[in-house]
């Protein structure tokens, strides 16, 4: 391509961009001016979730409305579908499990976070921060058009692993329904499972125990039709897996096809799954194996056995684990205390106590010589255990670090924190320890450093171990990119830079990181500014102030808000109760009321987002307005809502 092509062609994709994002913006604003608040999905979905009167809507992305705001909740788009929820409450709830208390502030922080299982959202309240459930009310279908193609009207709908098939539930009974809201089955089962080669299996009668399983009742497999092909008259049922599924008749079990005929004429005492061809069988308290055709490829012989997995299976003799191949032929002696299942080409097994990994072959990959062994992390690490110390290994079997440590943690990106003798350091995926365990106590490695403790002391060292910050403060706050530190000393708040030296000596009763060679601190109960030689850049007068942002600050003098230069002069007077520059990013969950006690609250949310427009939002005399860069009022304060002045400011 020749230069002048070239530029041409560059030239057309600037103009491009720069129009796309223009024209994002002018939707947005557009999106924003009809209902206040918006979340554009930009996984390649390209529609708008839109918030009014709180319910939830979907604009399109071009700001078309396909769906009305009428709904509790509307999950994204699966294969051109949504779940939508009317009726339910938020409710509240305890931390999802798994969930740390800075992932629950940062996860939650917008509103909607759902687990895989079933449909359900987790709102975070940071005032009281309190996790709230969304619970109850009825679930239904929409398509991309907005079509509400599903009512809702289900206590819960699933999405199965047939495409176009979906679970639902009413009234305590499980059926099938397309994506269309038409019937497949009646929704008449007491339990219903998700589809295996191409057949789902239901239950009549069934009820569930202490563990939250159906026990009782009969069995039966219906296809993706809806077609009930195996009548539900069975005592019990194994899923179906190439083709085959065994089930019990009367007292005894036998093996069916997929049309529900019986395969051969043998039958067992019991059976279970199909798994690569092969099914367990049970006599008389002993186990072996059949074949597609129910033959026996193996007497009952063992006490117990386990699916195949990867082509090996676990077999125990007497109280002894082993592994047979696809042909029941042994793979290893009967030599286990313990074993587990093929993964990777891999087993975890026990042996005189010890622990260690064999392969297909049954030859020892990693040495069966560890108390304990841990399953193997995504970087294919594991820790093991000598006796009371701990140290870790690779999948070949390499050990990367000696059983020596006290304690190991998981890896939180390249590096795991570990301990000898109650002292903590920390080591990297190669087994090298960075930073010696001399410590009492560590945060996590962030940006290369890490802080820690030291007989009740705070400071900082790199990830090679160096000191940045000495052990010798009360606390310390994070170090910015020139490593200038916030430390306390006794009851007081100063600043050190790269070398320990004091920038500004521990007098202030609080302070903030730099912006621009400015630091906001506070002093006998008064805010104001420092610059970076620890020096008074802005005097100690003001009840609240902010960091700085393209030259300007946002202060409060008295009980008025305004905005402030570097110099410290007025820029905005200082007359509002409230008041928001292009620069400020606010997003809240707002908790609305209580229903009577019963943990369950009105969730009502609003963003002030980024306004790069130049727009502030202010308040005053008790109502919100806007003006622009130049302080002209655009829009009278007249609104007891910033999502109403957002409304009119983008009309």
């Amino acid at each position: 391509m020749n230069t002048s092509i070239l530029k041409r062609v560059l030239a057309i994709l600037v103009v491009s961009v720069l129009y796309y994002t223009a024209n994002a913006t002018i939707v947005e604003n557009f999106v924003n001016a009809r209902y206040g608040f918006s979340q554009f999905d930009s996984y390649g979905n390209g529609y708008y979730k839109v918030w009014n009167n709180l319910k939830w809507g979907i604009c399109d992305a071009d700001g078309k409305e396909i769906v009305s705001p009428a709904y509790d909740a509307i999950w994204d788009y699966n294969n051109g579908y949504a779940i939508v929820n009317m009726g339910a409450k938020w409710v509240k709830t305890s931390t999802p499990k798994g969930v740390t208390d800075i992932e629950k502030e940062r996860n939650f922080k917008k509103i909607w976070v759902y687990d895989n299982e079933f449909a359900t959202a987790y709102v975070y309240e940071p005032t009281m921060k309190q996790i709230y459930k969304l619970v109850g009310g009825k679930y239904g279908l929409i398509n991309k058009e907005g079509n509400e193609v599903v009512p809702p009207i289900y206590d819960e709908l699933f999405f199965t692993s047939e495409n176009g098939i979906i679970k639902v539930k009413s009234n305590d009974k499980y059926g099938y329904i397309d994506f269309n809201g038409n019937y497949i089955t009646e929704i008449k089962y007491d339990d219903a499972c998700d589809f295996c080669d191409g057949m789902a299996m239901v239950n009549i009668g069934g009820t569930l125990n202490k563990r939250g399983r159906i026990t009782g009742g009969k069995y039966g497999f219906i296809n993706v039709l809806g077609d009930e092909i195996v009548k539900v008259k069975y005592n019990n049922a194994n899923p179906y897996d190439g083709g085959l599924a065994t089930v019990k008749e009367d007292s005894y079990w036998i093996i069916i096809d997929k049309s529900g005929k019986k395969i051969g004429d043998k039958t067992f005492e019991q059976l279970g799954v199909f798994s690569n061809g092969r099914a367990s069988y049970n006599e008389m308290g002993k186990y072996g194996y059949i074949d597609n055709n129910g033959n026996k490829l193996i007497d009952v012989r063992y006490d117990y056995v386990m699916p195949y997995s990867e082509g090996i299976a676990r077999v125990k003799h007497g109280w002894s684990w082993g592994y047979i191949n696809i042909n029941c032929e042994n793979v290893t002696y009967f030599d286990f205390q313990e074993a587990g299942d093929f993964k990777d080409g891999i087993a975890k097994v026990k042996k005189n106590s010890k622990w260690g990994y064999i392969d297909k072959s049954g030859k020892e990959i990693v040495p069966i010589k560890y108390t304990t062994i841990a399953e193997f992390d995504k970087n294919g690490i594991a820790k093991v255990k000598v006796g009371l110390k701990w140290g870790l290994i690779s999948k070949s079997g390499e050990e990367i670090v000696s059983a020596k440590y006290q304690s190991i943690e998981p890896f939180k990106g390249d590096y795991a924190r570990v301990s000898v003798d109650d002292k903590y350091g920390f080591i990297d995926k190669t087994g090298k320890e960075i930073i010696a365990c001399q410590y009492d106590d560590t945060e996590d490695i962030e940006n290369g450093l890490v802080k820690v403790n030291s007989m009740g002391m705070w400071g900082y060292v790199n990830i090679k171990g160096e000191e940045i910050v000495p052990c010798m403060y009360v606390a310390v706050g994070k170090p910015d990119c020139e490593l200038r530190t916030p430390v306390k000393l006794s009851l007081k708040w100063g600043y050190i830079d790269s070398l320990g030296m004091d920038i500004a000596p521990a007098k202030y009763d609080t302070i903030g990181n730099f912006v621009n060679n400015i630091a906001i601190a506070k002093s006998l109960g008064k805010w104001g500014y420092i610059d970076n030689s620890g020096e008074t850049k802005i005097g100690f007068k003001y009840n609240e102030v902010h960091d700085f942002y393209n030259g300007i600050a946002k202060v409060k003098y008295g009980n008025r808000y305004g905005y402030i230069d570097e110099n410290g002069t007025e820029v905005i007077p200082m007359e509002y109760q409230n008041i928001y520059s292009f620069n400020d990013e606010i997003i809240e969950v707002n908790i609305v009321n209580s229903y009577n006690g019963d943990d369950a609250v009105t969730v009502d949310i609003f963003d002030i987002l980024k306004f790069n427009d130049g727009y502030y939002i202010f308040k005053k005399d008790g109502k919100w307005g806007a003006m622009d860069s130049t302080l002209k009022v655009v829009v009278d304060n007249k609104y007891n809502s910033i999502k109403e002045v957002k409304k009119d400011l983008y009309k």
